[in-house]
C-alpha cells in the first residue's frame, strides 16, 4: 500500500494525469517498469486511461534481449493491453554516430514519441526510481556538473512522466513480490563495465555502510532542493533574457552587455546559454560559460571566442552577439567614385556624388554626407578600405590622426573596419563616411563648385 500512496500522491502531486488520458507505458521488463504498468491498471477504470505498452529491442544482448521483447509482449497479451514493439536492426545504433549508450537512449526516446504521436498519447510513462534519482545525481557530480545537472531527473519533462521517482527499488521489489507481478532481470545490470552500474554496486553501498545508511533518501531529497532553486533562477533568468536581447534573428541574437555584466554570474550565465540554445541544440559546457562570463566582464571590447555546434561569440563593445553566421574574410576593393552619379561597394553601400554650382546654406550636413571643392579635389577620387597606417587631417585640427584610432574612439567593431570604406585621393584619406572628414578641400566663399557625396550604407 505504500509504494502505491507514494504512487498516485507524485501522480498528483505534479499534475501528471488526467482523467480520459492515452498513456504510452515504456516498459523493459524489470520491476521496475513491470509494477509502473501494474499501478497504472489500478488507475485505469478511475481515471478512463486508455494504457498502451511500449517495448524496444535494441539487440544489444542477443537472445537476452529476444527473451526480453516476447516478455513484455506476452504481458501485454495476458492483461490485455495493446501493444507496441519493435526491434532495431543489426548496426543501427552505429549509424548515429554517438556511444552505444547514447544512441540507444535516443533510439529508444524517438520510439517512445513515435507512438505517442500514432495512438495521440497525452503521456509517456518511465520507471525511474528514487535510486536511479540518486544514482543520476552522483554521476553528475563525479563527471562535474551545474546545478541544472544535479537537479536530477524531473519528475515530469514535456510529455514524459515519472510516477515512481520517490519510490525506492527495495520497495518496488517488494511489491512485486507481494503482489505476485513478474519481471525479468537485465544481465548487464550486473556489470561493473559501466559507471551507474559502479555506482549503484559499489559506491552507494559503500556510503550507506560506512557514511550515511540513508543516502538514498539522502541524495533524492537534496535533488528535489536543487531543483526547487534551479526552478526559480530559470524564471528570473527567462525575464532577464528577455531584457538582455536587442536584436533577434535565425541566426543571431545580439545581448546588451552592459546589463549582462550588472547581473549576477548565476543569472547571467542563464542568460547566456538560453540565447544560445535557441541557435544550437549542441551543449555548451561550464568552461565555455566561463569564457563568455569573462568576455562579458573583461577590458578586450573586440574579443571573440568560438563555440561548440558552429557557435561564435563577439564582443562589439556594448553588444555581445552570438551567431552561426560564418564571417568571410572581405575581399580587398579599391573603386572610382563617379561624379556625378552612383558608386556601389559590395557590402559597404552606395555613394551617390552631385555637382552643386555654390555652397549650400549649411555645410553641417548628416554624418553621411560631405561636402568639398571639387575643383581642388579634382578627379581621380576612390573608394577603399582602411590600410595599416593609414591617417587623416580631421577637418578642425591640426596633425594627422591614425583611422585604427578613430575607429576604436567611435566604437567601430574590429571585424567590421577591414571592410569599411574610406574615401581617398591617392594615398590621402579625405573622409571616413558617417565618422569625419579631412580638412583638405574645404568649401569656402570662394568656391565656385562643390561636390556633395551622400552614402547609404549597406
Amino acid at each position: 500500500m505504500m509504494v502505491e500512496k507514494k504512487f498516485r500522491d507524485t501522480i498528483k502531486r505534479y499534475n501528471m494525469l488526467d482523467k480520459g488520458d492515452t498513456v504510452i507505458a515504456a516498459v523493459s521488463g524489470g520491476a521496475d517498469s513491470m509494477v509502473m504498468l501494474h499501478l497504472l491498471l489500478r488507475l485505469k477504470g478511475e481515471l478512463s486511461l486508455n494504457v498502451i505498452v511500449c517495448h524496444l529491442n535494441h539487440g544489444l544482448r542477443g537472445a537476452e534481449s529476444k527473451r526480453d521483447f516476447k516478455f513484455v509482449r506476452d504481458a501485454a497479451t495476458r492483461l490485455p493491453l495493446n501493444f507496441e514493439g519493435r526491434t532495431l536492426r543489426k548496426g543501427e545504433l552505429k549509424e548515429k554516430g554517438r556511444s552505444t549508450q547514447e544512441a540507444a537512449r535516443e533510439a529508444r526516446y524517438g520510439f517512445f514519441m513515435e507512438t505517442a504521436k500514432k495512438h495521440g498519447a497525452q503521456r509517456v510513462a518511465l520507471g525511474h526510481t528514487l535510486d536511479d534519482q540518486a544514482e543520476t545525481a552522483l554521476m553528475r557530480f563525479i563527471k562535474g556538473s551545474a546545478l541544472g545537472g544535479l537537479s536530477g531527473i524531473p519528475p515530469v519533462r514535456d510529455i514524459f512522466i515519472r510516477p515512481l521517482i520517490d519510490v525506492s527499488r527495495e520497495d518496488i521489489e517488494g511489491f512485486a513480490s507481494e503482489n505476485g507481478v513478474d519481471y525479468i532481470t537485465d544481465s548487464t545490470n550486473l556489470s561493473t563495465k559501466y559507471l551507474r552500474n559502479k555506482v549503484r554496486l559499489g559506491l552507494i553501498p559503500y556510503i550507506r555502510e560506512n557514511f550515511n545508511c540513508n543516502i538514498t533518501e539522502t541524495l533524492a531529497r537534496t535533488v528535489r532542493v536543487l531543483a526547487e532553486d534551479r526552478d526559480f533562477l530559470e524564471k528570473y533568468a527567462h525575464d532577464a533574457c528577455a531584457r538582455a536581447i536587442l536584436e533577434q534573428d535565425k541566426r543571431q541574437v545580439v545581448l546588451d552587455r552592459l546589463y549582462l555584466a550588472g547581473l549576477h554570474k548565476a543569472v547571467a550565465s542563464r542568460v547566456f546559454l538560453m540565447a544560445a540554445s535557441s541557435l544550437t541544440g549542441e551543449d555548451i559546457y561550464s568552461v565555455h560559460v566561463d569564457s563568455i562570463m569573462d568576455m562579458v566582464a573583461g577590458d578586450n571590447p573586440s574579443a571573440s571566442l568560438r563555440l561548440p555546434g558552429g557557435l561564435r561569440a563577439l564582443r562589439e563593445y556594448d553588444r555581445l552577439i552570438l551567431t552561426r553566421t560564418r564571417l568571410k574574410p572581405p575581399k580587398p576593393f579599391e573603386v572610382a567614385l563617379k561624379i556625378p552619379g552612383a558608386t556601389a561597394v559590395k557590402g559597404a553601400g552606395v555613394f551617390n556624388s552631385s555637382i552643386l554650382k555654390k555652397p549650400p546654406a549649411s555645410l553641417a550636413g548628416a554624418p553621411d554626407e560631405a561636402y568639398f571643392d571639387l575643383e581642388e579635389a579634382g578627379g581621380g577620387l576612390t573608394l577603399r578600405p582602411m590600410e595599416p597606417g593609414d591617417r587623416i587631417v580631421p577637418f578642425g585640427m591640426k596633425g594627422h590622426k591614425k583611422i585604427k584610432e578613430i575607429f576604436i574612439e567611435q566604437k567601430v567593431p574590429k571585424e567590421r573596419r577591414s571592410a569599411y570604406p574610406l574615401l581617398c585621393k591617392g594615398d590621402v584619406i579625405l573622409w571616413i563616411p558617417g565618422i569625419r572628414r579631412s580638412g583638405l578641400f574645404k568649401v569656402t566663399g570662394r568656391t565656385n563648385r562643390v561636390l556633395k557625396i551622400s552614402w547609404s550604407p549597406k
